[in-house]
């Protein structure tokens, strides 16, 4: 099957390359049509593969000895299997839509989704850091395609070259991680427990690859390229980024920790704090976006922290020889990967269509979606209430488990991961109620809200892809999926502590306390059922309804309609309404100390310049920065170009010069080497 996912990418993309490249009008749309097709034929292979590897019945594509790097092979374990199901799971229904009719306009973007399809295959499946390597630096090469694909729009060439620059970055600390276990173990190989994590050498190696995984994952500080990446991808694109090929990044952390044991209690602090500070400032950020693609993008970010926080309690764990502990930090982990995989998934795709229908994402002229796009509209609602963690989403019950794993600080002795993990736990907290205000906003007022006064008006040509059946297939199936995961939680639970069994054995199956109950691990500590809810709380709707129409004594359906209140200040015109900005404006104030908040009040002239007397028109302009950009990029960025700009001037000196300083670097060289031989 992994194989045969391969070889069904490297078909697409030679599919899709042609479609670009073959003139006339119908052979591009055919032949663009044929290479999403097969990319989603790749991704059932792959599925299949995941799933075969979850049964016990892995296949293997023997890739030799690579010439002295040691064995190498592509293989599907649990773990591997279960992550291969969680990315192309979403995978197959997000290219369903982008292979609608209405989006075909991009006739190469199949090439690179395929190579994306693909380097997330091989990474999943490597047994071999080099062979991940090769896929680690395809991965950064499809990334910058998809960044970088429509160039000629602006903010495209700014965000595929900071995405290329972070991907090369995160392949670089894998890759020293990988050489300073290579020099111990001798090989490239996976070998658990072939290395002391706690020695100086695996406590670097154990850093650096969390470093360098972190940053595909949108982790502080190198989060800077996620919203610039995901925003300048074509919409099909973001989907396939977001919900597919950022997984790689959590598989890598999972597979670190499976292989090299019990980390450092320093990093495991790290690792929490990080996965806190990025959840807040996540959210922060996408509270207060104005546009719908950077709200999406921010909320990568604070998913990234949420899980992270997840994996740093199984971490505590490991530390502190806690197995239920870490196999409570890993299914909260993977449970809230799999929510953000189908949330994210399904909130691009939807978001997708909305922007080509109505040739904007920004939320202050976006009113009334599901009205004249009802199954973009229900997708956005779906996606935004499983991201914003509520009941009868999915979720619902992964916040939950990770609240409860960050709860059990009381099980470790270390002061510092107690306080670490407390403190993480009250950020983690703080983010899933800020969840709920962003996602308010996005389903409140640009879902279901009022018509805006400048609201653009919809393409029909371009509007007509809510109303194919790809698009639909598509949408259906994740929204079914995000639903669906909470009425079978009890499975989801199963198939997840089949995949962790190579990192924790059997621990992970306590999380099933009884028939459709769940817990965190641990017995007697809580317990939660998202399966008795869908019975629960539909049945207390229709009670408190039968009980409304018996007791209101009169029809409790009749509409009272009044004027709306809009402001206490005269002349304020009426049809302006509450704006997305301006609903996000408290959150601006209150946690203006993070987002840095900057307000202005911008005077300009309303009429001609020549009148002696022109009107006045004041703006009032409210922005916000990130801390982490003004305070650490930026002046990085500034003592980079001076570094720059002085090594400039040493390109036209004299050649007699070079050479006196090369002289004098090798004595210096060789009276090291003396000194200290």
């Amino acid at each position: 099957m992994i194989g045969a996912g391969l070889l069904a990418t490297a078909v697409a993309a030679l599919i899709g390359w042609c479609a670009g490249s073959t003139g006339g009008r119908r052979a591009p749309i055919i032949l663009s049509t044929a290479a999403w097709t097969v990319n989603i034929v790749a991704a059932v292979f792959f599925v299949l593969a995941g799933a075969t590897g979850l049964a016990g019945r892995a296949e293997r594509v023997d890739l030799g000895g690579l010439a002295g790097l040691g064995p190498a092979s592509l293989s599907a374990d649990a773990l591997s299997g279960l992550f291969l199901v969680i990315a192309f799971g979403v995978a197959i229904p997000a290219l369903a839509v982008a292979a609608a009719p209405g989006n075909r306009s991009r006739p190469r973007l199949p090439v690179a989704v395929a190579l994306t399809l693909g380097a997330v295959a091989v990474i999943i499946t490597a047994d071999n850091f080099f062979v991940l390597l090769f896929g680690w630096e395809s991965l950064t090469v499809a990334f910058y395609l998809m960044a970088g694909y429509d160039r000629d729009l602006p903010g495209r060439v700014g965000g595929s070259v900071i995405t290329v620059v972070f991907g090369k970055a995160s392949g670089a600390a894998v890759l020293m991680g990988a050489l300073l276990l290579a020099g111990q173990t001798h090989t490239f190989a996976f070998t658990s427990g072939s290395l002391d994590p706690h020695s100086a050498v695996g406590q670097a190696a154990y850093a650096l690859l969390l470093f360098g995984f972190g940053i595909k994952v949108g982790l502080v500080p190198a989060h800077v390229w996620m919203p610039r990446g995901y925003a300048a991808a074509p919409g099909p694109a973001r989907a396939v980024m977001a919900g597919v090929a950022v997984n790689v990044g959590f598989y890598g952390m999972w597979r670190t920790l499976q292989v090299l044991g019990a980390p450092p209690v320093w990093l495991t602090c790290v690792v929490l704090i990080v996965g806190g500070i990025t959840a807040i400032l996540g959210i922060a950020h996408a509270t207060v976006n104005p546009d719908l693609a950077g709200l999406i993008s921010w909320s990568s970010v604070e998913n990234a922290g949420v899980i992270t926080a997840g994996f740093g309690a199984a971490m505590v764990g490991a530390a502190a020889g806690e197995p239920k502990l870490t196999a409570a930090g890993l299914v909260a982990g993977t449970a809230q990967v799999m929510a953000h995989a189908l949330g994210k998934t399904l909130l691009f795709v939807s978001a997708s269509t909305v922007e080509q229908a109505t040739g904007t994402t920004d939320l202050d002229r976006l009113g009334g979606v599901v009205r004249r796009l009802p199954w973009a509209g229900t997708g956005l609602v779906i996606g935004s209430l499983t991201l914003a963690g509520l009941p009868l989403t999915a979720g619902f019950a992964s916040e939950w488990f990770t609240l409860e794993s960050l709860m059990q600080q009381f099980r470790v002795s270390g002061l510092a991961m107690q306080l670490s993990t407390a403190v993480t736990g009250a950020l983690v907290a703080l983010t899933i109620g800020l969840a709920a205000v962003t996602f308010v906003r996005l389903v409140g007022l640009t879902v279901f809200g009022p018509a805006r006064v400048d609201e653009p008006q919809l393409d029909p040509a371009l509007s007509r892809v809510d109303s194919q059946w790809p698009f639909r297939f598509g949408v259906a199936v994740l929204v079914a999926a995000c639903l669906g995961a909470a009425a079978v939680a009890p499975l989801q639970v199963r198939l997840m502590a089949r995949g962790l069994s190579p990192i924790v054995g059997g621990q992970a199956d306590a999380a099933n306390a009884g028939p459709w109950v769940l817990q965190p691990v641990f017995a007697d500590f809580s317990a939660l059922s998202p399966s008795w809810l869908w019975i629960a709380l539909p049945a207390m709707s229709v009670l408190i309804s039968v009980f409304a129409a018996l007791f209101a004594g009169r029809n409790p359906w009749r509409t009272r309609r009044v004027t709306p209140w809009s402001s206490a200040s005269p002349g304020v015109d009426r049809g302006v309404g509450y704006t997305s900005s301006a609903y996000a404006n408290p959150v601006r104030n209150v946690l203006a100390n993070v987002l840095l908040t900057r307000t202005e009040l911008v005077k300009t002239a309303a009429g001609p310049s020549d009148q002696v007397v022109a009107p006045l028109l004041f703006t009032y302009r409210v922005d916000v920065v990130d801390v982490v950009e003004r305070f650490f990029y930026r002046p990085l960025t500034r003592a980079l170009l001076f570094v720059s700009r002085a090594a400039r001037r040493l390109q036209s000196g004299r050649l007699d010069a070079y050479m006196a300083y090369m002289l004098i670097a090798v004595l210096a060289v060789l009276a090291v080497v003396i000194a200290t031989a």
